[in-house]
Formats: C-alpha cells, sequence, structure tokens
C-alpha cells in the first residue's frame, strides 16, 4: 500500500499515508495529464505532484493474485457496504505489503538504484508470513480510509531484516528510510474520506471473517514470499529469493 510515519489517533488507530492503489503486473505507459485525472482515479488525489522525470516509487511483497487473498478482500467489501449504506468501500487493486515508504527517484538514478537493491538482496531466503487480524487506517491526510490486514508480530523478524537492507539502498540516495514504529499490513479495500468511526463498529463482524477465511485459506493467504517486487514510475522489477 504509498508513506509517511503511523501516528496513532485518539481512539489508537494507525494512519498511514495513502498508498498506492494500482500496481501492474507489468511494465507500461501512464501519462502525466492521465495521472492528475480524478475522474479517472475515483476521486483519489496524489500525494506529490507529478513532475518530469521524478517517479514514485517503492517495494513491496505482492499477494494480487492469491485467490485467498482475494476471498478475504470480497467478502470484507461485501460486508462492510452491506453494514450500511453510507459505506463505499473499493478493492485495492494489487493488495501488496510495502516495505519501503514511497519515494520519488530521478529517472538517472533508477539503474544504478535497482543494481544496490539486487546486491543487497542476494541471498535472500524466502520466509512465510502469519497475519493475526483485521484492522481500521487513515490515511495522514484523513481523505482515505483503509481496511487492512495485520502481519502477526511473531513473522516481524524477517520483515525487519528485509527492511534493514532496504535502508542502506535508501541511505546512499538520501531517501526516507522506513517507519522506526513499524506495523507490517495488507491493505485489502479503501474508501474516501474519513470513516474511522464507522468501519471501526463492524470490525468484531471483519474479524469472524477474518478468522473463518484465513483457516479455510491459511495455505494460500500464508504462502511462502519468494518474489519482491520494486515499482518505479511505469517500471516493475522483481527479485527472486533463494
Amino acid at each position: 500500500m504509498d508513506n509517511e510515519k503511523l501516528k496513532k489517533t485518539t481512539v489508537n488507530v494507525p494512519t498511514l499515508p495513502s498508498p498506492a492503489l494500482c500496481i501492474p503486473g507489468t511494465i507500461h505507459n501512464t501519462e502525466p495529464d492521465e495521472q492528475q485525472d480524478l475522474s479517472k482515479h475515483q476521486g483519489r488525489t496524489r500525494s506529490f505532484p507529478h513532475e518530469r522525470g521524478i517517479w514514485a516509487s517503492y517495494v513491496f511483497i505482492d499477494y494480487g493474485d492469491s485467490d485467498g487473498w482475494l476471498e478475504m478482500q470480497n467478502e470484507c467489501k461485501t460486508l462492510l457496504n452491506d453494514a450500511t449504506t453510507t459505506l463505499e468501500f473499493n478493492p485495492i487493486d494489487r493488495m501488496h505489503l510495502s516495505l519501503t515508504k514511497t519515494f520519488t527517484i530521478r529517472h538517472h538514478n533508477i539503474n544504478p538504484f535497482v543494481a544496490n537493491l539486487r546486491e543487497q538482496l542476494t541471498g535472500r531466503r524466502r520466509f512465510r508470513l502469519e497475519f493475526s487480524g483485521v484492522q481500521v487506517y487513515v490515511n495522514e491526510e484523513r481523505t482515505r480510509t483503509f481496511l487492512g490486514v495485520r502481519v502477526a508480530e511473531e513473522s516481524y523478524g524477517a520483515l525487519n531484516a528485509l527492511v534493514t537492507s532496504l535502508d542502506e539502498c535508501l541511505r546512499e540516495y538520501k531517501l526516507p528510510l522506513y517507519y522506526t514504529d513499524r506495523a507490517f499490513h495488507v491493505s485489502i479495500l479503501w474508501c474516501l474520506g474519513d470513516r474511522e468511526a464507522e468501519v471501526r463498529k463492524e470490525l468484531p463482524a471483519l474479524t469472524a471473517v477474518f478468522e473463518r477465511v484465513y483457516e479455510e485459506e491459511y495455505c494460500d493467504i500464508s504462502q511462502q514470499v519468494k518474489t519482491l517486487w520494486f515499482k518505479c514510475g511505469n517500471k516493475s522489477f522483481h527479485f527472486d529469493l533463494i
């Protein structure tokens, strides 16, 4: 899911920057005018203005092709949209777990940055993540609300090790490092506006959906992480783990 430091609200609900909601599986071109056309992006606004030659980028684990994750997403969406006529949740186009904040990088730095990533990730082993429930998140501008699935804390070890390596690459280019206080999660749904209060009322029912689907689809939802992805503007790069 794009990012500034998570902050707790007065009701202990994390806030987060607006994550990217579309992660293409293949490289394609996007015109700048299209990127800023709100009618083509369901009312979403950019976290920072488009500037030629500078690309929004981040590293992530892709969950977009998992049937188990899609089932979780669909059932939670149905529950939320049926719970009240004031909520209209949309699916995240390609579900993912971010391992960096969203940052900008200049076009001429992309290839050397990717080379640094490959060097840092060489020899990294595959691992499995466990998940522990659902949570409501609101972006820092409080313009969008998200439903996310939390990573279980016992799985933080592998993710923290990856983030440390990725931070080394970011530091070389004076790019923002990942959060000090980490709350790893996979965003699955979003809606416009600050709808925190409404979603919190539905958390018990959503938790029941999570527990049932997670048990039924455990092997698919908690499958081994074999590949990391780096999305940079209209380009995508993958890094296979051993």
